[in-house]
């Protein structure tokens, strides 16, 4: 009976030592800038340090890899993004399974795009857009942070969702693609809401939608993509926790109730706000197991229709 007792015991006592956050980003980029604040802000409630450890490389697939090999004792979490969800078509041969080797703690939140264009583009809302598209197949072009990514995804969405064509520039990161498109280069874009919202509100740039299935409080004026009249239009980049296949459930719903207080506390939602992070109001593993797996289907066939799929 002792014997029986002592893993249980192990897990109550949770956490006794520092954990380590594998952040698939670089130090001092955004993600990285929201998991420290994360991290920061879960290591008070649970009463030891949670460390970021800094692991980019492969599209998150090298921190996923590494989290999936860790021990399943709750101390090495992965800071997930929905890059997880895309990866799962995007890389044919992943050296995880990206559902099934992790035990989902909670989703944190999402950052949300706005479909922008340049100011002289003759529309005005998401429909314009559309029939322009339609009546001029091929002809627009919009630019991404790089193949791949959830902007050129949202492009690839869009074009899928009004059957019709546009032309993909993609640059190296979303600031690049930004200068472009308000030298007029480009036709449109998907941005993040913290980066393009104080242009739209200067006039530099057209703002048609948000992206995300509710208003953005960093643009509360500008309709979602549901409103606009094209609903199933929803691309939004959304983080989450997990740690590897095999972790008590006391210690994976431990790590959920201190993730929950955090998304609950007003702090917490103030100072993620200020960074254009939106943050999730309630969690569970299953929730985000689920949505998880959704994203994949959603995603698996508009990236095999444009051809983005790696060996």
């Amino acid at each position: 009976m002792c014997a029986l007792a002592a893993p249980i015991a192990r897990a109550d006592e949770y956490p006794s030592r520092p954990i380590r956050l594998v952040v698939p980003y670089a130090a001092g980029g955004a993600g990285d800038v929201i998991a420290r604040l994360v991290a920061e802000h879960v290591s008070k409630r649970l009463g030891q340090p949670i460390i970021a450890d800094n692991r980019p490389g492969a599209a998150t697939v090298l921190a996923a890899s590494q989290v999936a090999r860790s021990a399943p004792d709750g101390y090495t979490l992965l800071f997930g993004t929905l890059a997880h969800s895309l990866n799962a078509t995007l890389q044919t041969k992943l050296p995880f399974d990206p559902v099934n080797d992790f035990e989902f703690i909670g989703k944190v939140g999402q950052v949300s795009f706005l479909l922008v264009t340049k100011p002289r583009l003759p529309v005005n809302d998401l429909r314009g857009l559309v029939a322009l598209m339609q009546k001029q197949p091929g002809k627009l072009t919009f630019g991404s942070a790089g193949v791949g990514s959830p902007m050129h995804l949202g492009g690839e969405l869009l074009k899928h969702l009004s059957n019709t064509d546009a032309v993909h520039v993609p640059y190296k990161g979303e600031s690049a693609a930004l200068t472009d498109l308000l030298g007029g280069q480009l036709d449109f874009m998907l941005c993040t809401t913290t980066t393009c919202a104080s242009r739209v509100k200067d006039g530099t740039l057209k703002a048609l939608a948000v992206t995300s299935p509710q208003r953005s409080p960093v643009a509360p004026s500008i309709p979602t993509t549901a409103e606009a009249g094209i609903p199933g239009f929803q691309v939004y980049t959304w983080v989450f926790l997990a740690s590897p296949k095999g972790t008590p459930s006391t210690v994976v719903d431990r790590l959920q109730r201190a993730l929950n207080e955090v998304l609950a506390n007003p702090q917490f939602k103030q100072r993620a706000l200020a960074i254009g992070f939106e943050t999730n109001p309630h969690t569970s593993p299953a929730a985000l197991k689920s949505m998880v797996q959704s994203e994949i289907l959603k995603w698996r066939p508009i990236i095999k229709a444009s051809g983005m799929e790696s060996n």
